[in-house]
C-alpha cells in the first residue's frame, strides 16, 4: 500500500513536470522543432498510460483489500463456530502433532487450549497402536477419508477414559480433524451428563 502511495505521488509530480515543461518549450520558442516536438508528444503518452495503470492498479488494490476483509470475518465466523462446537475437537498434521483444539478438547483433555499446540495427539491416548492405523487409514487415502475407533483417552492429572475417536480428512486438505466423545455407555455404568452435552463418569464430574 505504501509504495503504491509513492508511486501515485510520483506520477502525479511527473506530470506536473511534464506540464511545466511544456510551457518553457513554448515561451522559448513559437515553433518547437520537430524532435523536441515528438519527444514532448512521447513523453505525455507515456505519463497518460503510467497515469492510467496506476488508477487500475489502485483500484485493484481497493477490490483485494475488500476480499481480505471478507475473508477475515469469514474466518472470525468459522472459528466462533469451531469454539462454539460441543464436541472435543482437534486438528492435526499427519504425523498426529496437535496444530488447534477448541475449547471442548481443552476441557475434556484438562490442558489450556492454547497449549495444546505442538503436542502430539499420542500424548492423550493409551492405545497408540490404533492412533497410528487410524492416522495411516486418513493419510494413505487419496480424497475425503474417515476412520472410527475406540480408545481411551488419557487427560493431563485424571484418570483414562473409554471414548470414540472419529477422524476426517478433506480431499484437498494433508491436515486431520479428530472428533472425541463418549463411547456408549456399558450397561449398569453409573454416568451423568456434563455441562456440554457429553457423558462423562460421576468421579470425573468431581474433579478427581
Amino acid at each position: 500500500m505504501g509504495t503504491l502511495h509513492n508511486l501515485t505521488i510520483r506520477t502525479a509530480t511527473a506530470v506536473g513536470r511534464f506540464a511545466d515543461l511544456q510551457r518553457r518549450a513554448e515561451r522559448v520558442s513559437d515553433k518547437p522543432s520537430p524532435i523536441a516536438k515528438a519527444a514532448l508528444a512521447e513523453l505525455s503518452t507515456a505519463l497518460e498510460e503510467l497515469q492510467v495503470a496506476n488508477e487500475a492498479l489502485q483500484g485493484q488494490v481497493d477490490e483485494l483489500s475488500a476480499v481480505r476483509s471478507t475473508i477475515d470475518g469469514v474466518q472470525r465466523k468459522m472459528e466462533e463456530f469451531v469454539q462454539a462446537v460441543p464436541v472435543a475437537t482437534v486438528w492435526t498434521d499427519r504425523a498426529g502433532v496437535i496444530e488447534k483444539g477448541n475449547d471442548a478438547a481443552s476441557q475434556l483433555l484438562n490442558i489450556g487450549k492454547h497449549h495444546l499446540q505442538g503436542k502430539p495427539l499420542m500424548l492423550f491416548i493409551t492405545d497408540r497402536g490404533a492412533l497410528f492405523a487410524a492416522l495411516r487409514s486418513l493419510c494413505d487415502h487419496d480424497g475425503v477419508a474417515e476412520v472410527n475407533v475406540d480408545i481411551t483417552v488419557r487427560p493431563r492429572e485424571r484418570r483414562p477414559r473409554r471414548m470414540k475417536l472419529c477422524g476426517r480428512r478433506l480431499e484437498h486438505d494433508t491436515h486431520c480433524v479428530w472428533f472425541i466423545h463418549d463411547a456408549p455407555a456399558s450397561a449398569g455404568e453409573d454416568t451423568q451428563e456434563s455441562p456440554l452435552g457429553l457423558v462423562s463418569d460421576r468421579t470425573d464430574a468431581t474433579g478427581s
